[in-house]
């Protein structure tokens, strides 16, 4: 059943590493547009929101893919209850289990296990890391922001 635990290990690993630099990097080009441009807010936050997004997205859509090369590529047991066993639907697993919402329909078995629960702490850490951005983000856009606010407000 765990036989294959030693390369999920380092499956897992890998999979940290690399999903963690890919969102260090998005994060950092998007926060370099958001200081270089002197934009309004709403598009400076709008622009950052979907860098966000995309780098959430790029990374469940590498353990998805992961997760379906095991499958179909080194014989890993296929994951249970997936109506069609398809790409989408271990996209689908990868987003359910990256954002901790496990809803339960669709379920791994063996080494599987184990990068599915290191993927949900990877998928906690980096949500909350872009949590923080965003908050530090509009946080700063804020400050730029109020003084033309307050400035407006004493001049009514």
């Amino acid at each position: 059943m765990y036989e294959n635990m030693p390369e999920a290990i380092i499956i897992s690993i890998i999979l940290v590493l690399v999903t963690s630099s890919l969102f260090y990097e998005i994060l950092g080009i998007a926060l370099k547009v958001v200081a270089k441009h002197d934009l309004r807010n709403r598009p400076l936050m709008m622009f950052l929101v979907v860098a966000v997004f995309s780098a959430h997205t790029v990374a469940v859509w590498i353990y998805g893919t992961v997760y379906w090369v095991m499958v179909h590529t080194f014989g890993a047991e296929p994951l249970s209850g997936i109506a069609h066993d398809n790409f989408f639907g271990y996209i689908y697993f990868s987003a359910a289990t990256y954002s901790s919402l496990g809803i339960g329909d669709v379920f791994p078995h063996g080494a599987m296990q184990f990068i599915t629960g290191v993927q949900v702490l990877n998928g906690l850490v980096l949500i909350g890391w872009s949590v923080t951005v965003t908050y530090f983000a509009v946080q700063k856009l804020w400050d730029v922001h109020l003084p033309t606010i307050n400035s407006k407000e004493k001049n009514q």
